[in-house]
C-alpha cells in the first residue's frame, strides 16, 4: 500500500479536518525550544561561589573592623550584597520543583 492509498483510506469529517488544520497551524508557529537540562558541572559552581564569597566577605568584615580602612570597608559593602543575592538564587533553585536553572532567578 503506497502513501496515496493510505491517505485515501482515512476519511475525516469537515469538523475533524478543521480541527486538524488548526492544530497543524499552531505547531508550525511554535518554535520555542525548551531550555536544556543543567549539567552537573554547571550546578556545582553556584554553591562553590557562594562559599568563596562568604569566606571573603567575613574576612573583609573582620579586617575592616580591625583596621577601619575605608577601602576594605567599601570592598565588604560591595561583596556582601552580591553574596546574599547568590544565596537567594541557590535557595530558590532548591525550592523549585525539578530544580530548573534560569539565568538570574
Amino acid at each position: 500500500m503506497d502513501e496515496k492509498d493510505h491517505r485515501d483510506a482515512v476519511r475525516l469529517s469537515p469538523l475533524e479536518r478543521a480541527a486538524l488544520a488548526e492544530i497543524e497551524e499552531g505547531l508550525r508557529h511554535d518554535h520555542v525550544q525548551p531550555d536544556p537540562p543543567p549539567t552537573p558541572a554547571r550546578r556545582s559552581w553556584l554553591p562553590l561561589s557562594i562559599v568563596l564569597m562568604l569566606v571573603c566577605s567575613v574576612f573583609l568584615a573582620v579586617v575592616g573592623y580591625r583596621t577601619s580602612q575605608p577601602a576594605v570597608l567599601w570592598c565588604f559593602a560591595i561583596l556582601w550584597p552580591l553574596t546574599v543575592i547568590q544565596a537567594v538564587r541557590l535557595v530558590r533553585r532548591w525550592m523549585r520543583p525539578g530544580g530548573r536553572v534560569t539565568r538570574w532567578f
